[in-house]
């Protein structure tokens, strides 16, 4: 499939995520049974940096991506954001170098990007959340490795190729206070499109567990009245007190 047709189907799949209703208003504990939430609700902003873990060709594996995006109500969040794969996978492979002569060195296998995602939360009450993020991404898959040119030690890439994934899971989160938490997930990543260069999967299941902090609530809490100090009414701790 060309790079054209794999964009198109990207903002195929955002406009139905943007133009899908979601579930009812909040309320202290929550189970979503409808009816269905309005996108004209006013959007907040947020940026996360998520790490995950998974594996290639059966061997560990770590993801890191920076997140942001439009949060609906604490309802529904549409992202979008950067994600890296670095594996445990190492392979020797033979390649021509600037000096101009093969040689065989160890590559590390590992996967770079975009992704397009929403996240639904269908359960919330004061200490848990659970929630259903589901993510499509586009980018590609390759080979690194490092060269030593005059001095200068240089990363390289090798059989890099186009590839396309999806992946939905289930996050659960205890907050322990009002500012931390707890969360832990399981989801699984399908890749609908691979390298043909590349032999090893990357499909996996997905496992994440971390320590959460809630910087929405910090933020309150030390600006009460907003940043300008100009919020009427002010943020309440009654929640939490």
């Amino acid at each position: 499939m060309k790079l054209f047709q794999i964009a198109a189907f990207l903002i195929v799949l955002m406009l139905f995520y943007s133009t899908s209703d979601v579930f009812a208003q909040q309320k202290p504990v929550t189970e979503i049974e409808g009816p269905y939430v309005s996108f004209k609700n006013k959007p907040s902003f947020f940026v996360t940096l998520d790490r995950s873990n998974s594996l290639v060709a059966g061997k560990s594996a770590v993801t890191n991506e920076l997140r942001l995006g439009v949060d609906f109500k604490r309802k529904v969040r549409l992202g979008i954001g950067f994600a890296g794969i670095a594996s445990d996978v190492v392979a020797s492979k033979t390649v021509r170098t600037e000096a101009n002569f093969d040689t065989t060195l160890n590559a590390l296998l590992s996967m770079n990007y975009l992704t397009l995602s929403a996240e639904y939360t269908f359960f919330e009450s004061k200490r848990w959340q659970i929630t259903m993020p589901m993510m499509t991404g586009i980018g590609t898959a390759f080979w690194t490795y490092y060269e030593n040119v005059n001095g200068e030690v240089k990363t390289k890439k090798l059989d890099e190729g186009g590839v396309l994934l999806t992946g939905p899971s289930v996050v659960v989160t205890y907050r322990i206070f009002r500012w931390i938490g707890l969360s832990g997930g399981l989801g699984y990543r399908q890749l609908i499109i691979n390298n043909s260069k590349i032999n090893e999967s990357f499909n996996s299941p997905i496992y994440t567990l971390r320590v959460r902090i809630f910087m929405g609530e910090i933020y309150k809490s030390v600006f009460p009245r907003g940043i300008f100090g100009n919020r009427n009414p002010p943020y309440s701790n009654e929640y939490w007190d």
